[in-house]
């Protein structure tokens, strides 16, 4: 299985971790509202995740990538502090305009260089015959331009409006009121994204964040608000006009954004947890943990248990199992349909071979996944949902691999 399309369509790497996907109204069996049997449900689940993949065009974000990876090609001759940083940065605007939720929280967290790129404003062009770039002075952006295609590039990063100092381990950073980035070839920008903060304090460290991406059609929201007792998460995904996911999630907990202590185990701030997914407002998945501390230190136990010589982790299925119980036992996680309130499947974690060699002798290496349990006992794993070689699955499975081989060549 193919791990590329994880920058590219996180929405379809949630349909494949939680077996949902994005639905239209033609379907055989009951759903509003309704408890849907085994069968129904897993002929539902490729009905849905066969629908998203509808939804998804490699071409419609080919450019985007294309752009990116020449940058990084010739960032090489930049004369700038903190080069590395910059290309990083590039790379984490593509991949959250691709969807990417992770890098997306990622570009709006406080401790993220962007906020800082006021220090490194200039306008940068690209000199390909001599493999460097032209520096003019400015005060107000941070833009690269380059040729690419026969077309003029541009990679731009501003700060506007006014200023909050906040203080994180000993370091001050000055949070602006807004930052936007866009980055454009010839007359077309392949996308735009803005970070907007507000009600940002340093005692008590907290601040209200929102992200907005527009990307050829693709349009990524996130909200996040960040206080000492609570964090509170939102997101949606629309595609060609279309939301296929929105989501929502809280972490309660005490004193949670203050600097981590010397010698603190930092999970020990931390108490319940819940994040929710609804899907074209068709299939609703649910995971709670009931206590994230616990969770955590119960997993640490595991480790410790057995990484030893005699044991050694990854290559036990003791282990794998001990820690599939702790999951069982601290996280809650359903699927439903329709809006109902009973839920058509559970979540289940067990232990699973992921990869055997046979150098030096065969060995087998274990962890741990997650399944969804359906009524009558039958379980779905992830390989399962994608690589059925029958059954309901099958042509999922093959609409996938086609998909997958679209996007060869241009997503690293």
């Amino acid at each position: 299985m193919t791990g590329k399309l994880n920058l590219l369509i996180p929405c379809l790497m949630m349909a494949m971790v939680t077996f949902t996907g994005c639905g239209d109204d033609n379907n055989d069996g009951p759903t509003g509202g309704s408890v849907l049997s085994a069968e129904q449900s897993k002929e539902k689940l490729s009905e849905i995740g066969q629908n998203l993949i509808s939804l998804i065009n490699a071409d419609d974000q080919k450019q985007l990538a294309r752009v990116g990876d020449y940058f990084s090609e010739i960032a090489g001759s930049l004369d700038i502090q903190e080069k590395e940083s910059m290309q990083q940065m590039v790379h984490s605007l593509v991949a959250a305009s691709q969807g990417n939720m992770a890098k997306v929280y990622s570009l709006a967290a406080m401790d993220n260089e962007i906020y800082q790129i006021s220090d490194y404003y200039g306008i940068y062009t690209y000199n390909k015959q001599n493999n460097d770039w032209d520096n003019v002075e400015s005060t107000s952006e941070l833009t690269f331009k380059f040729g690419y295609e026969n077309k003029d590039a541009e990679i731009k990063i501003a700060a506007t409006g006014n200023t909050t100092d906040i203080t994180y381990d000993g370091v001050t950073v000055k949070v602006p009121a807004k930052l936007t980035a866009t980055i454009k070839l010839g007359s077309t920008t392949l996308t735009s994204f803005e970070i907007a903060t507000a009600n940002v304090s340093n005692a008590p460290r907290k601040a209200d964040i929102t992200a907005n991406i527009d990307a050829s059609g693709y349009k990524v929201a996130a909200t996040v608000s960040a206080g000492p007792q609570a964090v509170k998460a939102g997101y949606s995904i629309t595609i060609k006009d279309t939301e296929v996911v929105k989501g929502e999630g809280y972490l309660n907990g005490s004193n949670m954004t203050a600097d981590e202590g010397k010698d603190e185990n930092i999970a020990n701030r931390f108490n319940d947890a819940r994040i929710e997914a609804v899907i074209m407002g068709e299939a609703t998945v649910a995971l709670q943990c009931s206590s994230y501390k616990n969770l955590a230190r119960e997993l640490e136990e595991v480790e410790d248990l057995y990484d030893t010589e005699a044991e050694l982790w990854g290559e036990s299925q003791k282990a794998a199992q001990a820690t599939a119980n702790v999951y069982n036992k601290y996280l809650n996680g359903s699927l439903a349909f329709g809006g109902s309130d009973e839920s058509s499947a559970t979540f289940v974690f067990q232990p699973y071979i992921y990869y055997t060699s046979s150098y030096g002798g065969k060995r087998e290496y274990w962890d741990s996944e997650p399944l969804l349990k359906f009524g009558d006992e039958s379980l779905i794993s992830f390989d399962n949902y994608f690589d059925a070689a029958s059954g309901p699955f099958k042509s999922l499975a093959d609409s996938f691999d086609a998909l997958v081989r679209s996007f060869e060549g241009f997503i690293e």
